[in-house]
């Protein structure tokens, strides 16, 4: 279980459930040296559980749920330069640790793809819980972290003309995760 100061996070204790709705996983990485990529998963799946110990987080994608605005690139994207989608259909984060206040959360754990685990910290924020529409309590994650992809053997590069790489290493991710609890 993770740890965090209860008194500083008021988060009604139990399982909450993601509203697929009002949340998103997206990612952008530098290309050419000159624009940002990006993309995103949708849908997702994610837990938050709440306890005396603290909270935890569970997340996951399907690779195969990609998104992106030139889909001549997915095939690329899906292959074993990048995800390699066939021998590691999913993305998966786990928190190990959450610590902080609502205005200034971070999150440790596990990121898992591409066959590789490795710890990341997000930052961000968590908004609520307040009572929501048709009952029950609604709150809200926002988080961000920065990763390098080569960690997790995303190693394709190619040198574009003058120099410049074609895709930067640092790739940001970010989620906006809303949840309910009956």
């Amino acid at each position: 279980m993770t740890t965090t100061t209860r008194d500083r996070l008021a988060v009604d204790q139990g399982t909450w459930s993601l509203d697929q709705a009002h949340s998103s996983a997206t990612f952008e990485v530098e290309h050419a040296g000159l624009s940002i990529f990006k993309g995103g998963f949708k849908p997702l799946s994610a837990t938050l559980e709440s306890t005396d110990e603290g909270l935890a987080l569970d997340g996951a994608v399907s690779v195969d749920a990609i998104s992106i605005d030139d889909e001549n690139i997915r095939p690329h994207l899906l292959s074993p330069e990048f995800f390699d989608a066939d021998r590691n259909p999913e993305v998966t984060f786990r928190s190990t640790e959450v610590t902080g206040t609502a205005d200034d959360l971070v999150v440790r754990g596990e990121l898992s793809m591409a066959g590789a685990t490795r710890e990341v910290e997000a930052t961000g924020k968590i908004r609520g819980p307040v009572d929501g529409p048709g009952g029950g309590r609604k709150l809200a994650l926002s988080l961000s972290a920065a990763i390098d992809r080569t960690d997790w053997g995303m190693d394709w590069q190619m040198e574009m003309p003058g120099g410049a790489l074609a895709l930067g290493l640092e790739v940001r991710l970010a989620v906006e995760l809303e949840f309910s609890l009956r």
